[in-house]
């Protein structure tokens, strides 16, 4: 069985919003309403339909979805423009098996065309970490939220940035 990666159309907003439902069903971390935040997300003013990917299998059917979506990071004398990678999902039958790593090197690949240098994402440290995401608070980077750190993570898209973002996340009103 053959997967495809394509930009999101407005023909997949209804099938892509049943898989991120059906995707997250069986986790006990969710609140299950990852769907509502894509929602909220696609109408955000900042919203980049580039920076939104969906897999689907041979019959046209949504498998897998990923968005990335416009964060700030700020300190005392900056203001860093960065994204933020969430919701990740893939339905069960399809996991295991190279889609989510297909689907996050997908939009990284599509922020950096579009001149963005850092992700964060709030996830499984296991998970993540083998994509590059590392513990944000290495970097000076500070979570809004009260999670573990190991939870809060960063990847930088470049090798060398002529300047680092440190501060603190803010999250679009989308998040809230």
């Amino acid at each position: 069985m053959q997967i495809y990666l394509s930009t999101l159309t407005e023909n997949d907003y209804e099938t892509s919003l049943e898989e991120i439902k059906m995707a997250f069903e069986d986790n006990a971390d969710s609140s299950h309403d990852e769907q509502d935040l894509v929602v909220k997300l696609r109408n955000a003013p900042e919203y980049n339909y580039e920076l939104e990917v969906v897999a689907k299998n041979d019959d046209g059917n949504v498998v897998g979805h990923i968005m990335l979506s416009e964060i700030a990071i700020v300190n005392e004398t900056s203001r860093y423009t960065a994204l933020a990678l969430a919701p990740l999902s893939v339905l069960p039958d399809y996991r295991n098996k190279g889609l989510g790593k297909a689907l996050i090197q997908a939009v990284e690949e599509r922020a950096k065309t579009q001149d963005y240098t850092t992700i964060i994402v709030l996830g499984d440290p296991e998970y993540y970490g083998r994509f590059g995401y590392e513990p944000a608070k290495d970097y000076d980077i500070e979570c809004p939220f009260d999670v573990p750190s190991k939870y809060f993570m960063v990847k930088f898209l470049w090798d060398q940035l002529l300047e680092q973002p440190k501060g603190e996340v803010v999250y679009s009103e989308a998040f809230n």
